[in-house]
């Protein structure tokens, strides 16, 4: 389930130009997992930037799993590597939104 998202915007994309999006995640910590999605023109340059938060939800405990089950579920042993700076802050900026949507009523 995508909990949140934010976007930069480096480069005009015009109608018609074409672009690869290049997807991957990042790491996770506890609930959280962190993903990159990047618009890449064919020359290399990154037209776009979005980072997403995302995590596995389960609607019988209404809860979501934390992802370190997750992985071992499917049978991988991977330790996530600690979040960048930027991630660090794109973590805590979603969670204070999501406490101000949640208070707003």
């Amino acid at each position: 389930m995508m909990g949140g998202l934010q976007a930069v915007y480096a480069r005009e994309i015009r109608l018609w130009r074409r672009f690869e999006v290049v997807s991957s995640i990042e790491t996770w910590e506890g609930t959280q997992v962190i993903g990159k999605h990047r618009f890449v023109f064919d020359n290399g340059e990154t037209a776009a930037l979005i980072l997403t938060t995302a995590g596995v939800y389960d609607r019988k405990a209404r809860s979501f799993l934390v992802i370190d089950e997750v992985v071992a579920a499917l049978g991988r042993s991977v330790n996530p590597r600690p979040p960048t700076e930027a991630e660090r802050i794109f973590m805590t900026s979603h969670q204070g939104l999501r406490g101000l949507a949640k208070s707003a009523g």
